[in-house]
């Protein structure tokens, strides 16, 4: 493979909080100050993509 031919992108997981016979909880928005980690943002429970292009969550994690 040639040099620059592999380029970063983004990767992740969509984890639950809730079970599949629990009623539908609300997402989590975890920062540094919940579990250390400088520049890391946490979004867990986020099903929707209209709720991910949320304008108040782009706040939150700004």
């Amino acid at each position: 493979m040639p040099d620059g031919a592999l380029e970063p992108d983004y990767a992740g997981i969509r984890p639950k909080i809730s079970g599949p016979h629990d009623a539908a909880t609300d997402f989590v928005i975890q920062g540094p100050q919940t579990h250390g980690v400088a520049g890391l943002v946490n979004l867990f429970g986020i099903e929707s993509r209209g709720l991910t292009s949320s304008l108040e969550i782009g706040d939150a994690v700004l």
